[in-house]
């Protein structure tokens, strides 16, 4: 049988479509053999890989929204420059510890590799073994907002900046077919993005988008690849959750009407993005 990989990528609160992808996954039986998490889809493919049906996790980013996960860290006011972020995640940090049973990738039920980037060397650094934690947090910490994290002897940040969607590393181990729903949509921009943080959010989004293309050109001959892109009217916040219900929603009626054109079964490859 073809082993399935899921790939769960960044987008902060846009995350939520992924719910919605994995709720179609689960309606098609499809098999999940093993999930790369990145930034909020490490968080996600956390749970999915601890056993949470996809009821429980809408459940969950149900409470998550409209709490405040992430606070102004104040420290910014009299450490200026030196300053590494401008939020605090100390609430978020509460609500993993309180949802998340799991402690360690041993004891999960799928095997999960959390993407996350050398702040150092600026390699991709993929952890799969011991506390689950601080590689969720590692994975979704993201300067100038969140602050990097200090894991094992290294200064770790989001693993979005590398390898958002990991195509190369799920092939290397093993992968035969990506199967993945991104958290953002390509599309030409109907207006010139205004200000600091949008002009930022965007900038990434092109350096991600380029990376992502490359490797889907370069990896489509070695595994079948179901990508899909849903060009949705996502919330402007990353951090602020909201919206939940739709943005799940939407997501599994894109899913569910892109997934009937393939078949998983069949080795045959399929590099092309539904969108």
């Amino acid at each position: 049988m073809m082993r399935n990989a899921l790939l769960l990528g960044g987008g902060g609160s846009r995350g939520a479509v992924e719910v919605g992808f994995y709720k179609a996954l689960r309606e098609q039986s499809i098999p999940i053999d093993l999930i790369f998490g990145t930034s909020i889809g490490a968080i996600n493919g956390a749970f999915i890989a601890a056993g949470f049906t996809p009821e429980r996790l809408e459940a969950l980013w149900t409470q998550m929204e409209g709490k405040k996960l992430f606070r102004r860290d104040w420290r910014l006011l009299w450490r200026g420059s030196r300053a590494e972020s401008f939020y605090r995640a100390d609430g978020f940090i509460d609500f993993l510890k309180s949802t998340l049973s799991v402690k360690r990738f041993e004891q999960l039920k799928t095997p999960l590799v959390v993407t996350a980037t050398d702040l150092q060397t600026a390699e991709p650094v993929y952890l799969d073994s011991g506390e689950l934690l601080p590689a969720l947090l590692a994975s979704t910490a993201m300067p100038p907002y969140l602050p990097s994290v200090e894991h094992g002897n290294r200064r770790l940040v989001d693993g979005g900046f590398v390898a958002n969607v990991p195509i190369g590393e799920a092939v290397a181990r093993g992968a035969q077919c990506i199967l993945a729903m991104l958290c953002h949509c390509a599309q030409e921009l109907t207006q010139i993005p205004r200000g600091f943080l949008e002009v930022q959010g965007r900038v990434l989004r092109i350096a991600l988008e380029q990376k992502f293309r490359h490797d889907l050109e370069h990896y489509k001959d070695r595994a079948k690849m179901i990508v899909l892109e849903p060009c949705l009217n996502f919330p402007p916040s990353l951090l602020r959750i909201e919206e939940v219900h739709r943005l799940i929603e939407e997501g599994y009626q894109f899913a569910r009407r892109e997934l009937v054109s393939y078949n998983v079964k069949d080795p045959k490859t399929a590099g092309e993005v539904m969108s």
